[in-house]
């Protein structure tokens, strides 16, 4: 309750009732501080922006919470500040955090929605073997579908997966959920290390840049870009969305060749962007808990 009391005090000051407001109102520029603690990590939207899944950590063991958006009220402290109601009224965040993901003995990373919004799946590790889970949003079942050792994974459908695996990283399967079946889809340059998924195409992670995959065109191009991170981001025309080398979280800017810190300091957890790119989450060094911010339109521009 104290670290609570510090956090509010310090970076909010005295809330201003506005009503009852949600993320969506925020404008650009302004902070949004939906949760609170030093051990949060990797963030996945729903495709409906009505939910965040995000990995927090508790005695070296991870595990995947979501929070409902919609239910999620926001009051202003000024200045362009704004939080989680819970996080002002002291509220623990047992009662705002909706497990999915938890295990005594299993650690459990890189959290993806379905399309629908309506499935999880994480990666969950135990010793050196690991696997990937799922489990459906309004359910804590877990259900393991015998696909190990791998390196990467998301949704193509409710039935197969786009899987890297760690002894093949520079190549890119789909593998079936029934039986295992996997067909090579693309081969990279360059190791795989995460996958996110926007629309038609997928971005496969790599250190030092991001390969751009077009499902419809099947086609592969790649861009050198300064990152850290597991996922990378498309806006609009060359603009991505990711960690720099420093871990700040932020816009990088190909056309210009600049870049836009979303926030001031490093350390940042990887950020992800909402489904119809108007936002984006990550986990704040300096704010100790995920943060949301809007994205400048001029970014999302063809």
């Amino acid at each position: 309750m104290y670290n609570y009391l510090i956090f509010i005090t310090v970076i909010f000051g005295f809330s201003l009732g506005e009503g009852s407001l949600t993320y969506r109102n925020i404008d650009y520029g302004d902070y949004l501080a939906i949760t609170y603690g030093n051990k949060q990590g990797e963030i996945d939207w729903d495709n409906s922006g009505n939910n965040l899944a995000f990995v927090w950590s508790n005695n070296n063991v991870k595990k995947v919470f979501r929070l409902n958006l919609n239910r999620l009220s926001i009051t202003s402290a000024g200045n362009g500040f704004y939080s989680a109601d819970y996080l002002n009224e002291v509220i623990s965040n047992k009662k705002v955090y909706i497990p999915v993901f938890s295990s005594e003995d299993t650690s459990f990373s890189d959290p993806k929605w379905n399309k629908k919004g309506s499935k999880i799946l994480s990666i969950g590790k135990f010793e050196t073997k690991n696997e990937i889970f799922i489990a459906n949003k309004t359910s804590t079942i877990i259900t393991g579908t015998k696909i190990k050792d791998v390196e990467a994974a998301h949704w193509k459908n409710d039935t197969t997966f786009y899987v890297v695996y760690r002894n093949n990283p520079n190549q890119l399967f789909e593998t079936t959920l029934m039986g295992g079946h996997k067909k090579l889809i693309i081969e990279t340059q360059f190791p795989i290390i995460g996958i996110s998924k926007q629309n038609k195409t997928i971005l496969l992670t790599s250190k030092g840049g991001v390969s751009e995959f077009s499902i419809k065109a099947q086609s592969l191009i790649w861009f050198r870009i300064p990152i850290k991170g597991k996922t990378v981001w498309r806006l609009g025309r060359l603009n991505f969305v990711g960690l720099n080398k420093n871990g700040n979280a932020q816009i990088l800017d190909l056309n210009n060749a600049s870049t836009h810190p979303f926030c001031f300091g490093d350390n940042n957890g990887t950020p992800a962007i909402s489904g119809d790119r108007k936002f984006v989450a990550f986990y704040s060094d300096s704010f100790k808990g995920i943060i949301v911010k809007r994205i400048d339109k001029k970014f999302l521009v063809e």
